[in-house]
């Protein structure tokens, strides 16, 4: 706990730094923009949420379920075939759509998984009605959310693009790293009642990235 108030802080001091500073190394015009502003906010909330799925899945199928790592590491493979099937579509969904339908739709992907699983899955195994559909639907969510987010990085003028590409980056990294420090946080004992606990966090924060995303879009933005 004192480390999550210890990075809050950090936190704070870098917004600080970045609004007042003369020569901040986040530069404030990167968030004139609305769009760029949602897809950095919605990138670190995206990425927590899936932070905590890449690794949940493995650990309660191996904890709870006493598959082995291979098991564990095969049965999770539907998730990355399926976020490989969307994204290869992705192109194709922004120019019909616009990014901020495909962005939306993926993140409360991620949060439909969070509820499926909160419902369907017990400690008797049952990977096929519990854990599966899930999977299905985090690939969507992978597939079809990150590459309109890391996109936006060209809504800015041509000589930012490169750093706010290094922003969206950083917020995916950070938000990752947190969405772990909340699982391990979550199940200390790996237990199903913790996984829950963080099966619930995964779909807060899918469903505040959709928020996100809504609140902050460009009004010239689909």
């Amino acid at each position: 706990m004192a480390l999550f108030a210890a990075a809050a802080l950090a936190a704070a001091a870098t917004v600080e730094r970045t609004l007042h500073a003369k020569a901040p190394v986040i530069e404030r015009q990167l968030f004139a923009g609305r769009e760029f502003t949602a897809a950095t906010v919605a990138l670190f909330l995206f990425s927590a949420g899936f932070a905590i799925v890449l690794l949940s899945t493995a650990l309660f199928m191996q904890e709870v379920w006493h598959f082995s790592p291979l098991h564990a590491g095969v049965s999770i493979a539907p998730a990355p075939l399926a976020s490989i099937a969307f994204a290869m579509n992705a192109g194709p969904l922004q120019i019909r759509f616009g990014r901020t339908a495909p962005a939306v739709t993926g993140t409360l992907a991620m949060a439909l998984a969070a509820g499926y699983w909160l419902m369907a899955v017990h400690t008797t195994p049952d990977y096929w009605g519990g854990m599966f559909p899930g999977l299905i639907l985090v690939g969507l969510a992978g597939g079809l959310a990150q590459a309109p987010l890391f996109a936006a990085a060209g809504t800015l003028a041509p000589e930012r693009a490169t750093t706010g590409s290094a922003v969206l980056n950083m917020s995916r990294q950070i938000g990752s790293a947190v969405g772990v420090a909340l699982l391990v946080a979550l199940t200390p004992q790996a237990t199903a009642a913790g996984f829950d606990h963080a099966w619930s966090v995964q779909g807060g924060a899918g469903i505040a990235a959709a928020a996100a995303l809504l609140a902050l879009r460009s009004r010239h933005t689909p």
